[in-house]
């Protein structure tokens, strides 16, 4: 049961400093995600802490190992557990669907900005082509 302790307060300082590492640089102005993004995280961040702490509570505080002791609380906290933990996954996949639009949006515009490239530089060609036969093409722009 110790390792198990260790784990939950490890587990809760990493969450803590990763949450702090997301506030640090979205209150600096390093936007790298949208607001909805900023706001899902924090709030998986914070589940996340409470599933722990009730994790935590529930085994060392509790003693809440056995359903024969008192099985209407054994029942109830390990119910709000789990509601709490699928709540947890709600919300990280929805951060999920927002990412993934994002990766969507940013492929859709790289694509679109690698047409645009093809067609100026096809159509550049096209003028520079004509411009060479009649010899009217600047000095020194031939390439041997």
């Amino acid at each position: 049961m110790f390792t198990v302790a260790i784990s939950l307060v490890v587990l809760g300082m990493m969450t803590v400093v990763l949450l702090m590492v997301e506030v640090r640089q979205y209150g600096a102005g390093r936007h790298l995600i949208s607001r909805r993004r900023f706001v899902l995280r924090l709030a998986a961040g914070l589940l996340m802490l409470l599933l722990l702490a009730a994790v935590f509570v529930g085994l060392f505080v509790l003693k809440l190992t056995d359903a024969r002791a008192n099985y209407s609380l054994f029942m109830g906290f390990w119910a709000g557990c789990i509601m709490v933990a699928v709540v947890l996954v709600w919300v990280m996949l929805a951060d999920v669907r927002e990412v993934e639009e994002r990766f969507t949006e940013r492929q859709h515009d790289i694509w679109r900005d690698m047409a645009r490239f093809i067609s100026e530089r096809t159509q550049g060609k096209g003028r520079q082509g004509a411009g060479a036969e009649t010899g009217g093409g600047p000095a020194g722009d031939e390439k041997e």
